[in-house]
């Protein structure tokens, strides 16, 4: 499943009062703890992350001491655990790195898991609880679950998915211009983590994010500090290829300068570029239920996207923005296709017909 589904299950727990532990599995840096604290943020939840790798399994089942006639025994609860008084009614319990820590400690945190409570401690009814960890194949520290606390879980694989990572986080969060026009010609590099590979650096979601705040304080791909600082964050080999791809595409035509009449150089990943920006205007139409949803200033800007898509000289890149277009949300886009009065935009649909899908 992709991040936005795995949202969409946690989300599903916390709108309809479920108690059942989640656990979220995939490979490291792809926004897992992120999207967990943006569902906090959404419905006033206090996120309470414990990194379960670095701690001890007295740290989370807490200590036991005598009582002061000595004929009793004590519990002492973490004082990391949520606490209604001090974190409020609805907390996230975040057991980041499950998958990393020592069986001890994964054994202390079953019975928090498994019944909401440990020791004399027990979660406060307002609580979730929400774990994460890599998977067997990430190439990173992974221990595997006792049966018995894997069945307490319900769990979902998370595989990192370009579309939902730009549309869902990249976009709405502003990361750097260049790195999203980078991935949108090259999705795989997003997160191109080998088992094979013996590189220490490599690119992912969260590497990406460093970039885009280094390249937000300085984006002069001729400063070799930058670029040095760029390649610490990718790889080598990835670090490069984006230096390059940035200096050679330095001229491109902006969305703004094309919608306004600007003619451009019709290169593969000149039009792919720009296609991609084209989309990124009207991504608002994701999640509309139909054309009629759209205010008067978004109709305007789509009807002048899908116009410009007919001035490329090669039918093939009008067809390739076409379809682009239709992945977004494919009703509303034949909705608004249906609102053109142009007879040669009639005459290319019908003449594509096919090639289009329609």
């Amino acid at each position: 499943m992709t991040l936005k589904d795995f949202q969409a299950c946690v989300e599903f727990n916390i709108e309809h009062g479920i108690k059942h532990s989640i656990l979220g599995l995939g490979a490291p840096g792809v926004g897992k703890s992120q999207i967990i604290r943006q569902i906090g943020k959404k419905y006033g939840y206090k996120v309470i992350d414990i990194r379960l790798a670095q701690m001890s399994e007295v740290e989370i089942g807490g200590l036991i001491y005598p009582n002061e006639d000595r004929t009793k025994t004590k519990w002492l609860s973490p004082e990391i655990l949520p606490d209604e008084e001090r974190d409020g009614k609805y907390t996230i319990l975040l057991l980041d790195e499950i998958t990393s820590c020592p069986k001890r400690v994964q054994v202390a945190a079953y019975q928090l898991i498994l019944d909401r409570r440990v020791g004399q401690y027990t979660l406060p009814d307002g609580c979730v609880v929400v774990a994460l960890g890599n998977r067997e194949d990430d190439d990173g520290v992974y221990i595997r679950l006792a049966g018995p606390l894997a069945d307490r879980f319900e769990i979902h694989y998370i595989d990192v998915d370009f579309n939902s990572w730009k549309y869902d986080f990249a976009i709405p969060f502003g990361i750097h211009n260049y790195i999203v026009d980078y991935l949108s010609f090259k999705p795989a590099a997003l997160h191109n983590q080998s088992e094979s590979s013996d590189e220490m650096v490599f690119a992912t979601p969260r590497s990406w994010e460093r970039v885009s705040d280094i390249l937000k304080i300085d984006d002069n791909l001729n400063n070799p500090v930058v670029c040095h600082k760029i390649i610490g964050n990718v790889g080598e080999s990835e670090g490069t290829q984006f230096i390059r791809y940035v200096k050679n595409h330095s001229g491109l035509v902006s969305v703004e300068e094309f919608l306004a009449g600007k003619d451009i150089d019709e290169k593969p990943e000149m039009v792919s570029t720009l296609v991609n920006s084209l989309m990124d205007k009207v991504n608002f139409v994701r999640n509309k239920q139909s054309f009629e949803e759209l205010d008067a200033g978004q109709k305007e800007i789509l009807s002048k996207i899908i116009g410009s898509l007919f001035r490329f000289k090669s039918a093939e890149y009008t067809i390739m923005g076409i379809k682009q277009l239709m992945e977004l949300n494919r009703p509303v886009i034949k909705s608004a296709f249906t609102q053109c009065d142009d007879a040669k935009i009639d005459e290319f649909l019908e003449r594509h017909e096919r090639a289009l899908g329609l």
